[in-house]
C-alpha cells in the first residue's frame, strides 16, 4: 500500500491544471523590464521568483522547513506530535511482547489485541470534525453572533484541546501500571492501549488544525488563491490557487521527527524493555509526553494583545465593526427575515487584509513566530520591521509573561497562608530604615550648611574629619619602622 501511494505521489505530484500551476514574473535588468513565465511555488513564496530547474525549488522547500522548526512555539507542536506517535508505536510493540510473553497466547490473539489501537484510532475519526461535540447540534448557532460575543464554551476548541492533551499521558501512565502481567487480566492494558489510540489520533487530528488555522498565508500574497477584486470592488481578479507552502512545510518537518521517533522508538524498544522493564519503559515514555503537554499548554495560552490593523484603517475599522454589530443583532432578532440575512453576509464580507474581526488580538507563543498568518498581516500593514528577530521575541515574551504569572501565583499562596503579613512588616522595617537613614542625611545636610556660614566649632570638626578620612599618609621606610618599635 505504501509503495503504490509512492508511486503515485512521483507519478501525479500536481494536481492543480496547468493554467493554475504558472505565473507571470517580471525580471528587470539595468532598467529594462521583461517577463517570464514561472512555475514551482515555493521559491515563489520565499523569493518572489520562480526556479529555473527543479532543484531549486527542492532546495527552498528545505530552507521553508527549517524556517519552520525555527519558531518556538511550532518546534514544541511538531515534537509533541511526533512523540505521540513514537508511543503509538511502543505501545503496540510492547503490548505484543506483554500478550506473547507474559500471558503465553498465540500470534492471532496478539494481533487481535494489538488492534485494540487501531479500534481507538477509528472510533476517533468522526470526534475529529467537531460533529458530536458541535453546538449546532442542540441549537441553531449563529457563528458571526458567537464571533463577536467572545464566549468560551464546553465544545470550543481550546477546552478540547485540553482535555485530550491531559488524557492522554494520563492513559498513557495507566497503561504502564496495569502492564505488570499476569494476575491482572489482559483485557485492563488492552483497554488502555484503546484509549491511547483514540486520544493520540484526537491530538494529532487538534495539532493539524493549529497548523492550518496559524500557517495558512495563501490569500495574504496576491496570485497565490482566493477571488481577490480589483481596484474598483466590482470584477473579479483570476488567481493561481495554492498548495499552501508554510502548512505542508510544517507537516513535513512534523512526520519527518515523528518517523524518526517511532524508529527509535522500534529499535530501543526491545533493548529498554529488558533493560529496565516494560512498565518503567512505558511510563518513561508518557512522562515525556506529560512534559510536552505541559509545555504544549503553555504555549497555547493567550497572553498579550497584538496590533494587526494600521492606523490608517482604525476609522474605517470601528465602521466596519459597529456595522458587523448591528447587522447582526438585527438578523438575532429577525431570524427569518432574508433582507437581514443579506445585510449580514455584506456586512461580512472580506473588507481588509485577512479579514480581522478587530484592531487587536490576543495571541500566543505559537502565533507570535515568524512564520505565522498574524505576523505576516502585521507585516504587511507595516507594524513589524521585517528584518526583526520575531522568534527571539516571541521566546522572550513568553518567558516574561510565565514569570509575571508565577509571580502572581507565588504572591497569592504568601497572602493565603499568611506570609504576606510578614513580608509587609519586612517591608515597613525596610522603609523605617530608609526614612533614618534620610533623616541623618538631612542632619548631615544642615552640618555642611553651618559649615559653609562660618560656625567655628563645626568647622574644626569637620577639617578633622576631612584630615582623617581623606589624607595621603606617605610610605614610612623599614629603618623608621624600627626605630618606633625601640622607643
Amino acid at each position: 500500500m505504501i509503495a503504490v501511494v509512492l508511486f503515485l505521489n512521483v507519478l501525479c505530484p500536481e494536481v492543480r491544471r496547468s493554467a493554475f500551476r504558472r505565473s507571470v514574473a517580471e525580471v528587470r535588468t539595468n532598467g529594462d523590464i521583461s517577463r517570464r513565465v514561472a512555475r514551482g511555488e515555493i521559491m515563489m513564496h520565499r523569493v518572489k521568483t520562480g526556479p529555473k530547474w527543479w532543484g531549486q525549488e527542492v532546495y527552498h522547500g528545505i530552507l521553508l522547513t527549517l524556517e519552520m522548526l525555527r519558531q518556538p512555539g511550532f518546534l514544541i507542536l511538531a515534537l509533541y506530535s511526533a512523540w505521540i506517535y513514537a508511543q503509538v508505536v511502543l505501545t503496540i510493540v510492547l503490548l505484543g511482547s506483554l500478550t506473547s510473553k507474559f500471558y503465553k497466547l498465540r500470534s492471532p490473539n496478539v494481533g487481535l489485541l494489538v488492534g485494540s489501537v487501531a479500534l481507538g484510532a477509528i472510533l476517533a475519526i468522526p470526534f475529529q470534525k467537531a460533529s458530536f461535540f458541535s453546538r449546532s447540534r442542540q441549537a441553531q448557532l449563529n457563528t458571526n453572533k458567537a464571533t463577536m460575543d467572545k464566549k468560551v464554551a464546553w465544545s470550543s476548541h481550546l477546552v478540547r484541546r485540553t482535555i485530550f492533551t491531559i488524557l492522554l499521558p494520563l492513559a498513557g501512565v495507566c497503561y504502564a501500571a496495569v502492564s505488570s502481567g499476569p494476575p491482572m487480566h489482559v483485557g485492563v492494558p488492552t483497554v488502555f492501549a484503546f484509549c491511547i489510540g483514540l486520544l493520540s489520533c484526537l491530538a494529532i487530528a487538534e495539532c493539524n488544525g493549529l497548523v492550518m488555522e496559524c500557517f495558512d498565508t495563501s490569500d495574504l500574497s496576491p496570485g497565490m488563491t482566493g477571488r481577490q477584486r480589483s481596484k474598483s470592488g466590482k470584477s473579479e481578479k483570476r488567481t493561481n490557487f495554492s498548495s499552501f507552502p508554510r502548512v505542508t512545510a510544517g507537516f513535513a518537518a512534523i512526520h519527518t521527527l515523528a518517523f524518526i521517533f517511532a524508529a527509535g522508538a522500534t529499535a530501543l524498544g526491545g533493548l529498554v524493555t529488558r533493560t529496565l522493564g516494560q512498565q518503567v519503559a512505558t511510563g518513561v515514555v508518557a512522562g515525556i509526553l506529560f512534559i510536552l503537554t505541559i509545555m504544549l499548554l503553555l504555549i497555547l495560552a493567550r497572553f498579550t494583545e497584538v496590533l494587526i490593523v494600521p492606523s490608517s484603517k482604525m476609522e474605517e475599522m470601528d465602521r466596519l465593526i459597529e456595522a458587523r454589530r448591528r447587522s447582526t443583532i438585527r438578523r438575532a432578532s429577525m431570524p427569518n427575515d432574508q433582507k437581514a440575512a443579506v445585510e449580514e453576509e455584506k456586512a461580512w464580507r472580506p473588507a481588509m487584509l485577512g479579514n480581522p474581526i478587530g484592531k487587536k488580538r490576543r495571541v500566543n507563543v505559537f502565533e507570535l513566530g515568524s512564520k505565522s498568518r498574524w505576523q505576516e498581516i502585521r507585516k504587511k500593514n507595516k507594524l513589524v520591521d521585517e528584518n526583526a528577530h520575531l522568534n527571539q521575541a516571541a521566546w522572550n515574551q513568553g518567558l516574561e509573561a510565565l514569570d509575571d504569572k508565577l509571580s502572581d501565583i507565588q504572591s497569592d499562596v504568601e497572602d493565603f497562608f499568611g506570609l504576606g503579613s510578614v513580608k509587609k512588616r519586612g517591608s515597613r522595617r525596610l522603609r523605617r530604615s530608609d526614612e533614618t537613614s534620610e533623616s541623618a542625611q538631612d542632619i548631615e545636610m544642615v552640618n555642611m550648611g553651618n559649615q559653609a556660614s562660618g560656625s567655628r566649632p563645626s568647622l574644626k570638626r569637620f577639617v578633622e574629619r576631612e584630615c582623617v578620612m581623606s589624607q595621603t599618609v606617605a610610605e614610612e621606610t623599614e629603618g623608621q619602622d624600627d626605630h618606633r618599635r625601640s622607643r
